[in-house]
């Protein structure tokens, strides 16, 4: 409906604008009538003529046949003589030959167009995809492909291999164990698509990837093959923690309920001196608290990943609360010294109960995993405008590799040391959340064999900054 572009020669550009936009001008005629027509007149001008003249229009449409509409039009103008027949013919035939160019032409930029969109809707999937046409052997692969998997080429030289074939083989080099990914792939090239998917490690099983192939039809022709690849590590790594997890309560809570019931049978059925009572009564509160604390550990975790935990916040002395659980801990624990250095009052915004969890679990921690007894140093200090607490052991320390992952859910270092002192690897990550909610951090360093310092910071509530600034 309207004229988008012009290629002119020997008219003025007076006469072009007159010729598209007039609507009595041959060419919208062609336009309408959608066939070739002419016209020809005498011209009385001083120009291109001196005298009057006849001028020969003709314009012949260069219409889609699919659509049966005008996308271009030809338009000659001539002076003197009429167009021949023969000349009619060619200007006809040069109009076909046109509209077979621009249908080309737009086939073309509509297959670009459709190219670019394809490219930005693999780019748009957070999964990696390769994508196998199998008429061209084209392969089409996404950004998060090349970010997860940069060793996949992007040129490929063996002329004798797919391109397929070769970015899956620099695939299989960095998988642990390639030999089902191998089968998986030949499956594919096979064109007899695995129904399962299929969970593989790479990078010596720092990462995991779940694999699955689905077929593409069109018009019920299958016309290529897209491979999803998926980065499982963090559920695989979840799946295997809560396996873990599962043995672990299974253990923990059996030893406390196999000692609570032998116990408790025994002073049942036998009579003993007051002294054995009272020892045998000692181990059934102990295992009892243990069993207690596991249980809440767990209950803990539930809420917080269901986001049902709530904190009573309240202005508090943290120096007067750990001074308190310091005291149970000093006269409870023979084997080791309890060193606590702290000068308040030091007031922070937060739950009491909840800090008291956290300060327990750290301290209960410092003692557990010092069984050669040892110093446990408790220092709490004014830290321009943070109240720092530091629990120092002289235990067996934590391994640099397992620090990264150290307040993770489930996690426990795994090794003959801990084995022996046995726990469930709740108690750090609760520890991690209760900091979180309380807007502080959490810090550790270790040395295996010399001990471990676990570092938290709070800001300090408002009303102790100005008893500060008093003093």
């Amino acid at each position: 409906q309207e004229v988008r572009s012009t290629i002119d020669y020997g008219m003025t550009e007076e006469m072009v604008g007159r010729l598209a936009s007039d609507d009595q001008s041959l060419l919208h005629r062609a336009r309408l009538l959608k066939r070739p027509v002419h016209s020809s007149k005498q011209v009385a001008h001083e120009s291109p003529l001196p005298y009057p003249y006849y001028m020969y229009e003709v314009a012949v449409p260069v219409l889609d046949p699919s659509k049966e509409h005008m996308i271009a039009c030809i338009y000659l103008v001539r002076y003197r003589d009429a167009f021949t027949t023969e000349q009619m013919s060619d200007i006809l035939s040069f109009s076909h030959q046109l509209s077979l160019s621009l249908l080309r032409m737009g086939i073309y930029e509509e297959m670009i167009r459709e190219k670019n969109k394809t490219t930005q809707l693999l780019n748009s999937i957070r999964e990696a995809v390769v994508y196998i046409e199998h008429e061209t052997d084209e392969l089409l692969v996404n950004e998060p492909l090349m970010t997860l998997f940069p060793e996949v080429p992007t040129t490929f030289e063996d002329e004798e291999r797919s391109a397929f074939e070769q970015a899956m083989q620099a695939l299989a080099d960095i998988i642990d164990e390639p030999a089902a990914f191998e089968r998986y792939i030949e499956q594919i090239v096979e064109l007899d698509l695995p129904k399962d998917s299929l969970i593989v490690s790479i990078r010596k099983h720092s990462t995991y990837i779940q694999i699955y192939a689905e077929k593409i039809e069109v018009d019920g022709l299958w016309v290529g093959t897209m491979l999803v690849l998926r980065d499982v590590t963090k559920e695989t790594e979840a799946e295997r923690m809560k396996e873990e997890f599962v043995s672990t309560v299974s253990h923990e809570l059996r030893t406390p309920l196999s000692s609570i019931y032998g116990f408790t049978e025994l002073m049942l059925n036998k009579r003993f001196k007051e002294e054995r009572q009272r020892k045998y009564l000692q181990t059934i509160h102990s295992e009892t608290g243990r069993l207690t604390t596991l249980v809440n550990d767990f209950l803990d975790v539930q809420r917080m990943e269901s986001s049902e935990h709530r904190y009573e916040m309240t202005t508090f002395d943290v120096v007067e609360l750990a001074q308190d659980l310091i005291e149970f801990y000093d006269v409870s624990h023979e084997t080791h010294i309890i060193d606590f250095e702290a000068r308040g009052p030091i007031m922070i915004d937060g739950d009491a109960e909840k800090m008291k969890q956290l300060l327990n679990n750290l301290l209960s921690n410092a003692v557990k995993y010092s069984p050669n007894g040892g110093t446990v140093l408790i220092r709490i200090t004014n830290e321009l405008g943070f109240a720092q607490i530091r629990i120092q052991d002289e235990g067996i320390g934590i391994p640099q590799d397992a620090l990264p992952k150290l307040f993770d859910k489930f996690y426990r270092v795994d090794n003959s040391e801990t084995r022996k002192i046995g726990g469930t690897g709740l108690g750090l990550s609760i520890c991690k959340e209760i900091v979180k909610h309380h807007n502080g951090t959490i810090d550790v360093e270790s040395v295996v064999g010399v001990g471990s310092t676990f570092t938290i910071r709070f800001p300090i509530a408002v009303i102790s900054t100005i008893l500060t600034y008093e003093d």
